[in-house]
């Protein structure tokens, strides 16, 4: 255990250290980071429920879930499996 001179303030907490292991600027590049990794994991899904309704492949929403929770992974997946489905062009 570390012990320093402020632990017996009244203002100290336990946790205190934890906010100034990286400093500031590191959590803002964390929440940013996470912010970005779930766009991303969005804008696949979307595009993912998009082509899975394009091609008629059963449970398109299904497809949707396993790219939102699985991400890249699910996109390989998707993937694989779409090829089994051919693309359905609809005449407007």
């Amino acid at each position: 255990m570390i012990f320093d001179e402020h632990m017996h303030d009244q203002e100290y907490h336990m946790m205190d250290w934890w906010l100034n292991v990286f400093g500031p600027t590191w959590w803002i590049f964390m929440g940013l980071w996470w912010v970005l990794f779930f766009s991303i994991a969005i804008i696949m899904a979307y595009f993912v429920h998009k082509d899975a309704l394009k091609r008629k492949i059963p449970n398109p929403e299904v497809w949707l879930l396993i790219v939102l929770i699985f991400n890249v992974l699910g996109l390989l997946i998707y993937l694989l499996v779409r090829e089994n489905y051919r693309e359905v062009h609809v005449k407007e």
